[in-house]
């Protein structure tokens, strides 16, 4: 009897054994040490009690390979993630973002990583085939991209989210049937590509050198045209293909603006996927425009940085500490505008596909640019340069406006704090890169 009840002990042994292999992509790619570390110093305490315990039986069964959770406390676990992920939504939402304390946006990247594992162990609980759920998987990919949107990083593991996203992602794009266009066409025989009355073109360079560039356009603080550079990228002929974006990107949670510019009353932001965007605001008419814009698009899904290099021209900076440049996707339909505003930190705004017109302005006209009086729009003007309303905004016929045309291919060097307002003449896709 010793020995048959070994033997039955040994195969329900291994039986867990290969359920845990099998349905634990998620679980085994968590390094839970280093997470341990992240719930005992950034969680907040009234929820690190809850998180603390499921993590530890989590890390154990899935260290072992012979303990599988049961059904009814996997259950019970995702209601107590559910109620913090809620909590914490509840606090991010509260005020203004910078004002949130950030041990709430790490609690909900770790809540966000618990309720992961638990819905893959949930559904793997009898030995079905976790990648095969395409539906189940959709939804973790967008509560993992809820997670890299709403969180924060976590100190020591940094990737985790956006690395678990991609390789989930893997699984869905090769089941799903995308749309049967194979490149977006964009038609730029009519465009208008002549410097309007009023303005000055500014100065154009081919591949300029990096000692031109430096002496000529970054010192100077001149903005430039710069033609060629970034011609070896990949990008310029992948993105247009919208297969290859949808592969890559289809299924990922983005944050939408709502509205042609963000000074509009209805302005407002929708998180759609990267599909859903696409059909709805650039590939169709819609009677609302919809914005792809200023995101760190290629920290959420890394793996489109393999697509682009950051330009040498970076190098050169106006500190002493050596960073590397923020880098922010612009996409969207023709009609999007980024009325005239300026940045702090020098800029190379990288035309992907389609086509814009960028105004610019010297700071030295600032005061006849009339900014708005709030501190958050302190560096944006009421003034639209297209259309100005001289008796409302009487010192803005002294200010000397500067045009240009960006292409497919071409940089644009906007320096420090020059004022700059770009319109979409087409659906367009450009890559900045803000370094001081």
């Amino acid at each position: 009897m010793l020995c048959q009840r070994t033997r039955t002990e040994s195969y329900y042994a291994y039986d867990i054994f290969l359920k845990m292999s099998n349905c634990t992509i998620i679980a085994n790619s968590i390094p839970w040490s280093l997470l341990g570390e992240n719930v005992q110093n950034y969680v907040p305490v009234e929820m690190k009690i809850h998180l603390t315990s499921i993590k530890r039986n989590l890390e154990t069964s899935i260290e072992d390979k012979i303990k599988f959770p049961s059904l009814k406390w996997i259950k019970n676990s995702l209601i107590v993630v559910e109620a913090c992920l809620d909590k914490t939504w509840e606090i991010l939402n509260s005020g203004h973002w910078q004002f949130v304390p950030v041990e709430y946006r790490y609690c909900y990247t770790l809540c966000t990583i618990l309720k992961t594992v638990l819905l893959e162990l949930q559904y793997s609980n009898g030995s079905k085939q976790f990648t095969k759920n395409t539906s189940l998987l959709k939804n973790i990919i967008q509560q993992i991209d809820k997670g890299i949107l709403l969180g924060a990083p976590l100190p020591n593991v940094t990737d985790l989210l956006p690395k678990l996203a991609s390789e989930l992602n893997i699984y869905v794009a090769e089941s799903l049937d995308w749309l049967d266009l194979e490149e977006l066409i964009i038609d730029s025989k009519n465009l208008c590509k002549s410097i309007l009355p009023g303005f000055t073109e500014i100065v154009q360079y081919v591949i300029p050198s990096m000692e031109l560039f430096y002496k000529e356009i970054f010192m100077p603080k001149v903005p430039a045209l710069m033609k060629d550079c970034i011609k070896h990228w990949k990008a310029l002929k992948r993105w247009k293909n919208l297969k290859y974006l949808l592969s890559v990107a289809g299924n990922r949670m983005i944050p939408i603006e709502i509205g042609s510019r963000y000074t509009d009353e209805n302005w407002s932001q929708q998180l759609l996927s990267f599909s859903e965007f696409l059909q709805k605001y650039v590939l169709t008419e819609c009677d609302q425009v919809g914005y792809l814009a200023q995101h760190q698009l290629f920290e959420q899904i890394p793996e489109l940085k393999d697509d682009f290099t950051v330009p040498e021209y970076c190098n050169f900076t106006d500190s002493n500490n050596v960073e590397q440049p923020d880098i922010n996707a612009w996409f969207g339909p023709s009609g999007t505008v980024s009325p005239l505003h300026f940045d702090p930190k020098n800029n190379f705004l990288c035309q992907v596909f389609g086509y814009k017109r960028v105004i610019l302005y010297r700071p030295s006209d600032s005061s006849n640019l009339y900014s708005y009086d709030t501190k958050l729009l302190d560096n944006t003007a009421q003034v639209d340069p297209l259309n100005p309303d001289f008796e409302k905004w009487p010192n803005f016929s002294k200010a000397k406006g500067f045009m240009v045309y960006l292409k497919p291919g071409e940089i644009l060097y906007i320096p420090p704090k020059w004022w700059h307002h770009v319109t979409s003449l087409t659906p367009s896709f450009s890559i900045s890169f803000w370094w001081t």
